[in-house]
This record gives C-alpha cells, sequence and structure tokens, in this order.
C-alpha cells in the first residue's frame, strides 16, 4: 500500500488561537524575524538567553497589556464564524507546526481536517 502524505486544511475556527493559547513559546528564530519584520510583535513577548540563544513566551493582550488566555494577536472576523491571525506572515514557529497530527487537531476541538496533499484549498 502506498504511503499516502496528507495535508491540514484550515477553516479558520479559531480554536487553535483560542483555547490554550494564552502562552505560546517562541524560540530565536521567531525573536530575530521580528527584530527585522515586525519589531511590534517583541512588545508582548518575554524572554530570557542571550541572542543566539534566547526563548520565550508571547502572552500578553495587544489591547490590555495584560497577562492573557487566548493569542493576543486573534481576531475574529465582523460578522463571520472565522477568525484571523493579525500577523500570519511572521507567526511563531509553534503556529506554523500546528496541527501535529489528527490527534492533536482533535484533542483542540479544531474544527480543519486533514486530507491527501494537493487537495487542500
Amino acid at each position: 500500500m502506498a504511503d499516502m502524505t496528507m495535508e491540514f486544511y484550515c477553516t479558520a475556527c479559531g480554536k487553535c488561537c483560542l483555547e490554550g493559547a494564552g502562552w505560546l513559546p517562541v524560540v530565536e528564530a521567531d525573536i530575530a524575524r521580528w527584530e527585522t519584520s515586525a519589531p511590534h510583535v517583541l512588545r508582548y513577548v518575554a524572554w530570557e538567553g542571550e541572542a543566539g540563544e534566547r526563548r520565550g513566551g508571547l502572552s500578553r493582550s495587544v489591547v490590555t497589556g495584560r497577562e492573557t488566555t487566548r493569542c493576543p494577536f486573534v481576531r475574529k472576523r465582523r460578522g463571520r464564524a472565522e477568525y484571523y491571525c493579525r500577523i500570519y506572515e511572521v507567526r511563531p514557529q509553534v503556529c506554523r507546526r500546528y496541527p501535529t497530527s489528527p490527534d492533536h487537531a482533535l484533542y483542540t476541538g479544531c474544527d480543519g481536517e486533514f486530507v491527501p496533499a494537493g487537495d487542500a484549498t
């Protein structure tokens, strides 16, 4: 039986960003990307370590500046049951890897689905 490669089809339900995404881990690559491409994001990041080895978390509301229980950059589309990321092009590595498996998507209640490669649109 041939091994079929699967891709994730996102429905923009927002569950990955709304439920339990209050503290998102960030790594050196994220911090370096934000320093050059999106310095405004760094206001919401707490990190430690020397350049080249920095790690931390993204956990502050972009509205209040306080700790939050959801991703601070997710927003609901007006009049629709869909969400979008305000920093999608420079989002952290953890978000780029979501979901790590069908079980992971199921665990978070995600409405997206895994489909054969090439079928995700």
